[in-house]
């Protein structure tokens, strides 16, 4: 009986013909035979030549899979036909206009099996053009195995829940087959924090390595945050989960402090883009980012406001007056004077 590969790699591509041979010439060099990697890329819908380009490799990578969608279908659910259909010990993922660097994977597999963690983690190089910056990981604490809530809240410092790249990652197959790594596909961006909260609040261990480090290109065409529109709330639906999961189950319930947190600081960011934003997206980021914040304790809501410095209580008044508004109204509501 033929052994599963070592690491199946997920690659979601939407006309992707500007990058995608590039991403798939990294895996050419990442240290793994043959034997070891599975190449399973998901052509969400392409118009272009992405699949042609994709068939073109394919005697560079044996058993390489394509699934073939016939309209775009979104980033979550491409990566959740990829697992679907992936045989791999281990999964990881990578977009079609990124790359891995030179051994990268290798030093990610070694880790995840010597450490016997349940997903291995590691830094992210940002590329604008020949521009490379690192984007550090939240853990001083490298090659070590670590239990996940550990580092989920320090204070409102970053952690590791503010590190959402889940191709920076390698992970069991288990937690695909638990659900756990399933992406939400009603969540047209910001898939990966829901997820990466979800991972941190479910897994058990884990670990941050350094490795050659996997490589995010900015500033490209097919990056939907190229034009603001109603798509870039979905960081509010994404927040509002991972405030929801932590409400749900008592143990989860140090935490919910951390995901209030998180909403309205992402909040603050996209408030900043508002002279991008139509005067009707502007007002529902608002509205809906309050309503998210008006389900938080009363002392985690006085405890995220303390901890604004004034700038940042400025530009975020409009949706804290309405957070006000919505938690009277929540209050009557369920005093049962009004609804």
């Amino acid at each position: 009986m033929t052994s599963p590969p070592a690491v199946s790699v997920i690659i979601p591509a939407l006309n992707a013909e500007l990058y995608i041979a590039d991403t798939l010439t990294c895996l050419r060099h990442q240290g793994l035979s043959a034997d070891e990697l599975e190449v399973i890329v998901v052509d969400d819908g392409s118009t272009d030549s992405t699949a042609e380009i994709v068939e073109s490799r394919r005697p560079e990578f044996p058993g390489m899979q394509m699934i073939r969608k016939p309209k775009p279908g979104g980033l979550p659910a491409a990566r959740n036909s990829g697992m679907s259909a992936s045989t791999g010990r281990h999964i990881t993922f990578i977009d079609s206009d990124d790359w891995f660097a030179d051994g990268h994977l290798r030093v990610m597999l070694d880790a995840i099996e010597t450490l016997g963690v349940d997903f291995v983690r590691t830094d992210v190089i940002r590329a604008t053009g020949k521009t490379r910056k690192l984007m550090t990981a939240p853990v001083s604490l490298r090659a070590r195995a670590l239990n996940t809530k550990d580092f989920i809240v320090d204070g409102f410092a970053a952690t590791m829940v503010d590190f959402p790249n889940a191709f920076a990652g390698l992970y069991r197959r288990e937690l695909w087959e638990s659900g756990i790594l399933a992406f939400d596909e009603s969540l047209l961006s910001a898939e990966d924090r829901e997820w990466n909260w979800r991972v941190f609040l479910e897994a058990e261990t884990f670990a941050v390595v350094d490795s050659p480090g996997p490589v995010y290109r900015r500033n490209v065409p097919t990056s939907i945050t190229a034009v603001y529109d109603e798509r870039q709330l979905c960081f509010i639906d994404s927040c509002q989960a991972s405030i929801e999961q932590t409400l749900d189950r008592e143990e989860f319930r140090d935490f919910t402090i951390k995901a209030g947190h998180n909403l309205m600081a992402l909040a603050d960011i996209h408030l900043q883009r508002k002279s991008e934003m139509t005067r009707e997206i502007q007002h529902e980021l608002i509205d809906r980012t309050a309503r998210a914040a008006a389900k938080l304790p009363e002392d985690d809501w006085t405890a995220i406001l303390a901890s604004m410095k004034p700038e940042r209580r400025r530009r975020l008044a409009p949706i804290i007056r309405r957070t006000l508004r919505h938690r009277k109204q929540l209050v009557a509501g369920s005093d049962g004077r009004t609804s």
